[in-house]
């Protein structure tokens, strides 16, 4: 997931292009026929969500004040913690999600040392593009304590992107005092993304 700064003022104005994985929009029309289909697929479309619903908030909430911040490096710099704290949650609501469904359809079993490893490959990808070691080594302790007390089979029912939504509200580089009264926007902005992903996904597998 490629973030520089020439890429974050961009993405000012164009959060509905996906800067972050641009070949998201051709991936949607195929199939997912195995694993490495999935991981292509789970990046995609978890680099899209968190880019148009952080970017889309940031802007809204700055207005016209937005341009000037395109060369403040201190805004640059926590608007890049942000997405990547945000997006490596993405990777593993959605990890679950996918998983979850194709465990029900498909009748598969997949153990908690399977989905830790699946992650850790999306995860390992990242390292050239800009993720630093220390948080994917966090995000892989925080993905074994989570698949502790997640039950696969009925994860896709239970509010399966909640984490990553309130990653969003949480790392948002937008005063606290700003963000409570925004909380319910947010929430909402990014649960209906993930919508969308919901209606979809199962009509791609070709497992």
């Amino acid at each position: 997931m490629k973030l520089k700064i020439e890429d974050i003022k961009k993405g000012f104005d164009a959060t509905k292009e996906y800067l972050l994985h641009p070949i998201a929009a051709l991936f949607q029309s195929k199939k997912i026929s195995n694993n490495k289909e999935l991981a292509q697929y789970i990046r995609n479309e978890s680099a899209k969500v968190v880019q148009q619903t952080l970017y889309e908030y940031v802007r809204n909430r700055m207005g016209t004040l937005y341009v000037k911040m395109h060369d403040d490096q201190k805004f640059i710099d926590s608007l890049n913690i942000a997405t990547w704290n945000i997006y490596t949650v993405a990777l593993q609501d959605l990890t679950l999600y996918s998983h979850s469904v194709i465990e029900n359809l498909y009748k598969k079993e997949f153990s908690n040392l399977e989905l830790e490893n699946f992650y850790k490959e999306i995860l390992d990808a990242e390292i050239e593009k800009g993720l630093k070691q220390e948080l994917l080594d966090d995000k892989i302790k925080e993905f074994h304590l989570r698949l502790q007390s997640t039950d696969l089979r009925s994860f896709f029912q239970n509010k399966p992107f909640k984490e990553s939504s309130l990653a969003l509200y949480y790392w948002a580089p937008i005063a606290d005092e700003l963000k409570k009264q925004d909380r319910n926007i947010v929430l909402n902005s990014i649960h209906l993304k993930w919508k969308n992903i919901e209606k979809e996904f199962s009509k791609l597998l070709n497992l």
